[in-house]
Order: structure tokens, then C-alpha cells, then sequence
């Protein structure tokens, strides 16, 4: 079955909206050292060329948006890097995720960034780690969470940031799954303070009504954190795979001739 071609429309305001996007990436490609940003190019994340938010566009070289277009860059690893160039100058920078593996039955997928999978059926509530680091200058609360879940079509089958040091997780929050794709958001009644310049960590347990809901291999996710502070602003998670080692939003058909 073909695909319904997407119409492309024009980015209004282009030029200022390149400028801006090669503020963002430094003026060099985002995934190699190419400076020559005079034949740069913009590409849509998602793949829709009529959505021109600028959430959406990622400026970079011909040669690794080819890379990209091929898929020997990922999607995930694209969504990731443009997430990463937000966040760069944000008030709370994300460090790490893992999984508690002595508490779940999940375990990293080898050479996959932020993406795990069920091993065991002890428990398949996957336990988080977070690790991020408050580099304002006043002290913030955690406050809330927010959590969007995408359920990846059946049908396709790392490493970790290391810590400065070891970090104790401060507090576990348990939060509900949800798969109609809306976000949620859970207001924390326990609230995290966390002091300025400092590095801190805490848990979330994800859960549902039966543990079938994260069952491999045949339920697979993607899941995308944001951490709010103060009731005032949200920090946003590099996404996470759950059962995958692939971010993909149609199942991919290959043809037998």
C-alpha cells in the first residue's frame, strides 16, 4: 500500500528562521564538524514538510541529511539531537536515565542510548533512574511530570551517560501509563528540593492495571518525560524505548522481489 504523499508547504519568514536555526546548532552540522553553512539545509523531523514549527526543523549539512533520508541516522537519534540543542543553555540539564535492575525486570539494550527491555517476568514495572543537575542559581522544586506515551506499531524488534559520581535516588514517584498518546500530567504531592549547582536523582516507577501492558515482545513504546519546576517550567527527557531498539511510527514493509 503507498503512502499518502505529504504536500510541502513554504517556510515563512525563511530566511529568519534559518538564522535562527544556525544559531542553534553553533553554525556546524549538528552530527559531523561541517561548517560550510552557506549550503546547509533544513529538515523536518517528523518527516511532514507542511509542519514549519521551528520544534520541527533541524538545520543541518547535505551530506547527513542524506544520512538521514537513508536512515543511517535514526530518527530517535534526530529527535534526541534536537531536543539536546534546546536544552543546552535550560536551567535543569538532563544527565542520564538507567533502570533499577535489582527492583525490575528490565535491562539496557546494548548500544542503544536511553532504551531497555523486558528480560524477566518478575516485574515488569520498569523502575527509572533520572540524574539531572540544577545549574541555576537558586534552589528549585520538583513539582511535576508529565508523560506522553507512544505504543509503536508490532512488528520490528546503551550505553548509558556515565555520573561525575555516585548519586542515591532521593525519592521513588509512581506513575500511571497511559496509551491514547495524550500527555498526563501527575502534580507531586512530595516535592524534591533541590539546592543550586548541584547533581540530583530520583526514581519512577511506571505502572497499569496489568503487568501484560508491558509484556515483550509484543508491546513496545516510546516515552517522553518532561520534569516541571516550580510550577513554572518543564525540563523536557531525551525519549526512551521500551522493548525497541528503534523509533518508528509505521511498521516497515519490505518487498519479496
Amino acid at each position: 500500500m503507498m503512502k499518502k504523499r505529504k504536500l510541502r508547504t513554504s517556510i515563512p519568514q525563511l530566511s529568519k528562521v534559518k538564522a535562527e536555526l544556525q544559531k542553534e546548532i553553533g553554525s556546524v552540522c549538528p552530527f559531523c564538524e561541517n561548517n560550510d553553512v552557506g549550503h546547509f539545509q533544513i529538515h523536518h523531523i517528523d518527516e511532514d514538510p507542511s509542519n514549519n514549527e521551528q520544534n520541527n526543523l533541524l538545520f543541518l549539512c547535505p551530506t547527513c541529511h542524506s544520512k538521514i533520508t537513508k536512515d543511517d541516522i535514526s530518527k530517535k537519534d534526530v529527535i534526541d539531537k534536537k531536543l539536546n540543542l534546546r536544552n543546552r543553555n535550560s536551567k535543569v540539564q538532563f544527565i542520564s536515565v538507567s533502570v533499577d535492575e535489582e527492583n525490575c525486570s528490565w535491562r539496557p539494550i546494548e548500544n542503544v542510548q536511553n532504551s531497555f527491555e523486558a528480560v524477566k517476568l518478575k516485574s515488569l514495572f520498569p523502575i527509572f533512574n533520572f540524574s539531572l543537575i540544577n545549574n541555576s542559581d537558586k534552589t528549585l522544586l520538583l513539582t511535576g511530570i508529565k508523560l506522553k506515551t507512544r505504543r509503536l506499531p508490532i512488528g520490528l524488534a546503551g550505553p548509558n551517560v556515565p555520573l561525575p559520581n555516585i548519586l542515591r535516588p532521593s525519592i521513588t514517584y509512581k506513575i500511571k501509563m497511559t496509551l491514547d498518546g495524550k500527555t498526563i500530567e501527575t502534580i507531586l504531592k512530595d516535592e524534591l528540593e533541590v539546592p543550586s549547582t548541584r547533581a540530583f536523582k530520583f526514581q519512577i516507577e511506571l505502572y497499569d492495571d496489568s503487568m501484560e501492558t508491558f509484556k515483550p515482545p509484543f508491546n513496545k513504546y516510546a516515552l517522553f518525560f518532561e520534569f516541571g519546576f516550580n510550577n513554572d517550567f518543564y525540563t523536557e527527557i531525551p525519549m526512551i524505548l521500551l522493548n525497541s531498539s528503534e523509533y518508528y511510527e509505521e511498521l516497515k514493509y519490505y518487498s519479496l522481489a
